[in-house]
């Protein structure tokens, strides 16, 4: 997945993957992750997501690397996790540090307004909960 961004961003040096709860969570239910402060907007600016791929799998790679063609710097993986670009590592981890930052601000805005109330939480596709294989 790094080789295939890397690949697809030749401006990006660093490249920070991670499994940040509330960003995943956020994303399975179907929520856009606000950018509420500053910080977060410019930091963080865009996110895309992806749907669900194995961890590991050539598609994964291809997704992901796809949804940062235009320049964006933050992708969501569906079930999994997400990845987070800079020019530099210190800049990838404040990106990392502003998305699951914005993602928390979300998650409380919607518990303070109801926001949440009767959803279903989804979960990982069965087939590979059965097989737990990439």
């Amino acid at each position: 997945m790094h080789t295939a961004t890397y690949q697809a961003r030749p401006d990006v040096n660093a490249i920070i993957h991670l499994h940040p709860q509330l960003t995943v969570l956020l994303d399975a239910l179907g929520e856009r992750i606000r950018l509420v402060t500053t910080d977060h907007a410019f930091y963080v600016r865009r996110i895309a997501t992806t749907p669900f791929h194995p961890p590991g799998s050539s598609a994964l790679a291809a997704v992901a690397a796809a949804a940062v063609v235009d320049g964006t710097n933050c992708v969501i993986l569906a079930h999994h996790g997400c990845s987070v670009l800079g020019e530099t590592l210190e800049m990838a981890h404040r990106r990392a540090v502003n998305l699951e930052e914005a993602a928390l601000l979300t998650y409380r805005a919607l518990l303070l307004t109801g926001g949440l109330a009767g959803r279903e939480i989804p979960e990982c596709p069965t087939d590979f909960v059965d097989t737990g294989t990439v």
